[in-house]
């Protein structure tokens, strides 16, 4: 098999693994790894509280539980060999009621046939010897649960594919795919300096250099957002850059008013949301005294020239940034052609799926995960990972306290649909990200079939004395005045359109190239057996 140049686009844990397979398999190919960000492991991959799931909950027999545990097998040697930061300190999930307790009994079962070593349920009296300030009715215990550092994992196999002879261009955004016969003609542009994540350095080549001070990305925590449209569900392949409109975005707010209005986390709430449309129509008026007549519409197909694409005869067009200056945005250029192209993009995988023609479903719709931290290292409060009990009726309502690698606890995640795909600060949002997540009726089902669970969370999201509040009912001595905030991430859910969840593992192949349009929910855990995966099937469809 003759394979001489491969793309892999995207940075984190998954696409990094993915290219170090393929240099592995093909030590004289070119594989070169694209990312708009400035180094590895900027988004999901870099916001996780390091659990490493032992898969106490998949389906026994299923294609997930044979890739978790084929993923610990490959991940558990190479950390150790590489040097990556783990520690085994075991996980207690604890049941507060019967119901809870009837559910852990079926994942212990499912445990038993998945073959988890040492699982084992606990009596209340039993609880204690695990983890004495945890309080519950029924436990179940992973004694060989782990935590470990996926960051300095993804840059680990990063340096294995550096080693190998394979490249990465950061800062460097991918646009577009020309799926040929014999191979994949990638397009893109570079990143402005100020266009880069939340959060992580910025870098225009992978030279060695030491990277530029932290920088937010293009769109965060400002009104950018998407223009109306005829079809509503025709947006996921666009990113409009700016928002012209002055109408609110989601309007569900007297739905929400007449179940909550009286209570003083809605009404918290209520006066947060009421600032930022200040802030936003303030903002829209200067943007609009400033370019009279602008207008940018994300009513196209696949291919369809766009508002903000570089005009056809080469020139640069300017665009309004943060501190009202007129910068340009660079020309989309040809990236290189390579024989196998594969796209690992996680929280932009629909966008890059419809560029590159294939179907815009499942989609990805953002949910953000708050962490809290306890700078403590008393053992006694949580001496390994304690979580509660999945709910497969309250598929975010999932919380875990985690002694972390350094000794410190983190509480979490407190999940909420996020206001941004890319926005990592406390009040920060894109406009783009939310009003195609708005648009996406699978979202609204999804929503209507969660709507307990939704205002829970939006409960929780909004006030930190009630998520510690959720959290003191497994472990009731933790000190809640210690708590201060930590970490965010953005999870990449998939969601198809009749508002199904999707967790298993899809990719999608058109000739050459090949998408990953949805990883399961420990992804991180099984991304080394998950490249083998995904490279297989690329490397079927350049067979045929």
């Amino acid at each position: 098999m003759s394979i001489s140049r491969v793309a892999v686009v995207g940075a984190g844990i998954l696409g990094v693994a993915a290219a170090r397979e393929v240099t592995t398999r093909f030590p004289d190919a070119e594989v070169t790894v694209f990312d708009k960000a400035g180094a590895v492991a900027a988004h999901q991959s870099g916001h996780t509280s390091g659990i490493v799931d032992s898969g106490l909950d998949q389906r026994p027999g299923s294609a997930d539980a044979k890739r978790t545990r084929r993923g610990l097998q490959l991940l558990i040697p190479y950390m150790a060999e590489a040097g990556v930061p783990y520690r085994e300190c075991g996980q207690l999930l604890v049941a507060q009621n019967t119901d809870e307790a009837e559910r852990l009994e079926e994942i212990f079962a499912r445990a038993k046939d998945n073959e988890v070593p040492g699982a084992r349920l606990l009596e209340r009296h039993e609880i204690g010897t695990v983890e004495p300030a945890v309080r519950g009715v029924l436990g179940l215990f992973s004694p060989h649960a782990a935590i470990a550092d996926y960051s300095a994992l993804t840059e680990a196999l990063a340096s294995d594919v550096r080693a190998a002879g394979g490249a990465f261009r950061f800062s460097t955004e991918v646009t577009g795919f020309d799926a040929m016969s014999n191979e994949v003609r990638l397009r893109g542009r570079p990143v402005p300096a100020d266009g880069s994540p939340s959060g992580s350095p910025s870098s225009t080549a992978d030279d060695g250099m030491k990277p530029e001070p932290d920088s937010v990305a293009d769109g965060q925590g400002r009104g950018e957002g998407g223009g109306g449209t005829s079809d509503p569900d025709e947006q996921v392949h666009d990113r409009p850059r700016t928002y012209h409109g002055r109408e609110p975005v989601i309007g569900i707010g007297d739905e929400l008013r007449e179940r909550f209005g009286e209570q003083d986390w809605f009404r918290q709430a209520e006066t947060t949301i009421g600032e930022w449309t200040q802030k936003l129509s303030d903002s829209w008026a200067r943007r609009d005294d400033r370019r009279p007549g602008d207008s940018r519409s994300s009513d196209r197909r696949p291919g369809d020239a766009r508002s903000d694409d570089p005009p056809a005869d080469g020139s640069h067009r300017e665009r309004s940034h943060r501190d009202g200056s007129a910068r340009e945005t660079p020309v989309e250029e040809v990236l290189g052609t390579f024989d196998i192209v594969i796209v690992c993009a996680g929280l932009q995988a629909d966008r890059l799926a419809t560029a590159a023609g294939l179907d815009a479903e499942p989609r990805i719709v953002p949910f953000t995960s708050d962490y809290y931290r306890i700078p403590t290292t008393d053992t006694e409060v949580a001496r390994g990972i304690i979580g509660t009990v999945p709910d497969p009726h309250a598929p975010f309502a999932e919380t875990s306290i985690v002694r972390g690698l350094d000794d410190g606890l983190i509480l979490g995640p407190n999940t909420s649909v996020a206001l941004g795909r890319e926005s990592y600060e406390r009040r920060g949002f894109d406009l783009g990200d939310i009003g195609s997540t708005a648009r996406f009726k699978g979202f609204w089902k999804f929503a209507a079939q969660n709507a307990k669970t939704a205002a829970k969370g939006v409960k929780t999201a909004v006030s930190k004395s009630a998520f510690i509040d959720e959290v003191r009912r497994i472990v009731p001595d933790l000190d809640a005045a210690s708590v201060a905030e930590g970490a965010r991430g953005v999870r990449a859910q998939a969601m198809n359109d009749d508002g199904e969840l999707v967790d298993d593992l899809i990719a999608t192949t058109r000739g050459r190239l090949t998408v990953v349009r949805s990883v399961p929910k420990w992804g991180a855990t099984s991304a080394l057996a998950i490249a083998e995966d995904v490279v297989d099937q690329a490397l079927r469809a350049h067979l045929r």
